[in-house]
């Protein structure tokens, strides 16, 4: 048996979507280290959460170091 495809629109309830918000949020960060890990690739995740709460996720360079390089690069290397 399949799984239910869910319909992707904003969760009305607060209480479930913060639920939602957690769960979800815990699920990013693990891939993205997954990521940064198994690919060796530079990464940073910036989340603010419903809250303002800032979440930040970064590999093995600092967030800094990551933008500084993407800055440098030249528009038509950031695609």
């Amino acid at each position: 048996m399949g799984r239910v495809k869910l319909q992707l629109r904003k969760i009305e309830n607060k209480t479930s979507r913060h639920v939602t918000f957690a769960k979800r949020k815990g699920g990013l960060v693990k891939k993205a280290y997954e990521l940064s890990t198994l690919c060796d690739v530079e990464i940073a995740v910036i989340i603010f959460s419903p809250a303002g709460k800032l979440i930040l996720f970064e590999g093995k360079k600092r967030l800094e170091e990551i933008l500084e390089s993407y800055l440098n690069l030249t528009r038509k290397q950031r695609g």
